[in-house]
């Protein structure tokens, strides 16, 4: 079974979060050992230097990142049990190096949805060294 989730979003057309489909590319690992993927199909570059990408990420259950995804789904009133990876819209300002999330969505090793969310007002991050947003940011933004 096949979930697909759209989402439109100005200047990228309909952006898909699918569950076990797309031509997803391995773009490195954290130093906790985390997998991060990008849909390239699904980038998007504008002038200002932003872009918008679909990225997968496989955590490593010892990473901070598969943390914080506990405390997510624990907030959402959701678990963990079968877990395996998200898939998340980001929006990247390159020149500032800088991400944010439109969309986020857990799913479990059979591809089925956990929980989705799109956060009414996406929060900008910093891009840490060695963080799981630093693959992402470069090879989304060449640096």
């Amino acid at each position: 079974m096949v979930i697909i989730l759209a989402l439109a979003v100005p200047g990228l057309g309909s952006a898909r979060a699918q569950a076990g489909e797309g031509k997803w590319t391995l773009v490195g690992f954290t130093k906790y050992r985390d997998a991060v993927f990008i849909n390239k199909n699904s980038a998007a570059t504008s002038v200002a230097g932003m872009s918008k990408v679909w990225a997968k990420i496989v955590p490593s259950e010892k990473s901070k990142f598969y943390q914080e995804i506990k405390r997510e789904l624990g907030k959402s009133g959701k678990s963990t049990k079968g877990f395996k990876y998200t898939e998340i819209l980001s929006e990247t300002d390159c020149r500032g190096k800088r991400i944010r999330f439109l969309k986020i969505v857990y799913f479990t090793g059979e591809g089925a949805t956990i929980h989705a969310d799109a956060p009414s007002e996406a929060v900008w991050k910093s891009v840490s060294v060695g963080s799981v947003w630093e693959n992402l940011h470069g090879a989304v933004c060449g640096s």
